[in-house]
């Protein structure tokens, strides 16, 4: 069994080596900003599911993209997530109603209990966050295509 920390520390050295600057945050999550995006988190749970990795892009759009139609950034939402590998959108609302879009990248990468090796995850992390940049700008693009844009 591994510790929160010791397994932040395994996702934190995988982002380093691809120059990226990783830290825990008060939940004792992996946060990281990635250049031309944003904010992203790594959500940890070593006790239950350290084999699971779900990189979290929160908050990056609103119902703003469909020029404030809900119903129509639903569909969208749905459209591009049948679309994209690995990556899916969901859709939560914000203190005002506002609906906001997040995405997150669930894969399994160790067996059951068991940390995930290091070196997996320095080969794959570059391949997780390209799901959610591409599914991004899927969403973005058929959000505008929508708007007549």
């Amino acid at each position: 069994m591994i510790d929160k920390k010791d397994l932040a520390q395994i996702y934190i050295n995988a982002l380093e080596h691809m120059g990226l600057l990783g830290e825990t945050d008060d939940d004792g999550d992996v946060v990281f900003k990635y250049p031309n995006l944003g904010g992203f988190y790594i959500s940890l749970d070593a006790e239950k599911d350290p084999e699971f990795l779900r990189l979290v892009f929160p908050r990056f759009t609103d119902q703003r993209l469909t020029g404030g139609d809900e119903q129509k950034l639903m569909f969208v939402v749905n459209q591009v997530n049948m679309k994209n590998k690995v990556v899916k959108f969901y859709l939560r609302p914000d203190d005002d109603g506002t609906l906001n879009v997040s995405a997150s990248a669930d894969c399994i990468v160790a067996g059951p209990n068991m940390a995930p090796d290091p070196e997996l995850l320095k080969s794959i992390m570059p391949r997780v966050i390209s799901t959610i940049k591409a599914g991004v700008e899927n969403l973005v693009r058929t959000g505008a295509e929508g708007q007549g844009a």
